[in-house]
């Protein structure tokens, strides 16, 4: 099963669910959900449904945000039997084997979440490798997802847990979320499941204006990310990821004593002890491990 979160997506909607349709030796059952679009998204929608497999979902109000909306279909879509299921971006666009792979590699190696690399590309026919770090730290689901969510697949197992662990908590635990797949990646870690990196890239991540973050090595890309934890909505993610692994995993040493530590009033203590949590099993590239620790001394966390 895809999921795939829409809104106002008009441009390259098609193109994605085209490149959906295409994918080779798995059958795919395809649901759009649709967050009250205000361009022509759903026509689009409507025709293409007319001669490939897809349901269209219309929940009739805004989530707020596409996060919001992976969330909300999260906890409605049923399984019906599925063996995995995939997240999809409505602006990119899938090779043919990236379902194919990702599955076999879920099978071969035991995992139970997937990513992969992700080739970005923009409209001057500029393209970039985007590679992943494919070793995991020991804390690294509480500062970061796996990668972009797009290339996110996930055992039928695996999902079940997450979905009912969504239910079953309040409707709040994860409204100041902005990233539904680093929680996804952070309540799996949680939980001790396995996950699979993979260097090969499978998914053309397209590069606009619309990006909710883009792409880190773009100038834009990386700017924007420095703002968000220079002015604190990073740490506010930190704080809600926090809360959302702790119940995850009430019993864990290491989410505690992070938990702990982002509660410490305001001072050089509280700086010094984040920036040393944060060098011991912070985020996986070193370059972002050293912005972490040095946000962290400069007081932005």
């Amino acid at each position: 099963m895809v999921l795939l979160a829409a809104y106002n997506g008009a441009p390259w909607i098609a193109a994605q669910i085209e490149s959906i349709h295409r994918q080779r030796d798995v059958d795919v059952d395809l649901r759009v959900g649709d967050d009250a679009s205000t361009d022509a998204t759903v026509a689009i929608l409507s025709r293409l449904a007319a001669r490939i497999d897809l349901k269209l979902i219309q929940h009739g109000s805004r989530s707020g945000s596409a996060a919001q909306n992976f969330f909300r279909l999260i906890r409605t879509v049923e399984l019906d039997g599925h063996d995995f299921v995939a997240l999809a971006d409505q602006d990119d666009e899938w090779q043919e084997d990236r379902l194919a792979r990702a599955c076999g590699a879920l099978k071969a190696q035991g995992g139970s979440g997937y990513s992969c690399a992700v080739s970005a590309f923009w409209p001057d026919g500029r393209e970039r490798l985007l590679r992943q770090e494919l070793q995991a730290t020991r804390s690294d689901f509480l500062f970061e997802g796996a990668g972009q969510g797009c290339t996110f697949v996930l055992t039928a197992a695996l999902f079940r847990r997450i979905q009912q662990f969504l239910i079953a908590g309040e409707a709040d635990s994860t409204s100041r979320i902005h990233y539904h797949d680093w929680a996804i990646y952070a309540v799996s870690r949680s939980w001790g499941m396995p996950w699979i990196f993979d260097p090969c890239p499978t998914v053309r991540y397209r590069q606009h204006g619309a990006n909710d973050t883009g792409a880190r090595l773009s100038v834009e890309g990386l700017t924007k990310r420095l703002e968000l934890i220079r002015n604190g909505w990073y740490g506010v993610q930190l704080e809600s990821i926090a809360r959302l692994c702790r119940s995850a995993a009430p019993e864990d040493p290491t989410i505690a004593r992070w938990e702990a530590l982002l509660a410490l009033p305001p001072g050089w203590a509280r700086r010094r002890q984040l920036a040393a949590f944060c060098v011991q099993g912070g985020r996986r590239r070193h370059v972002d491990r050293a912005i972490l620790v040095s946000a962290a001394l400069a007081g932005w966390i």
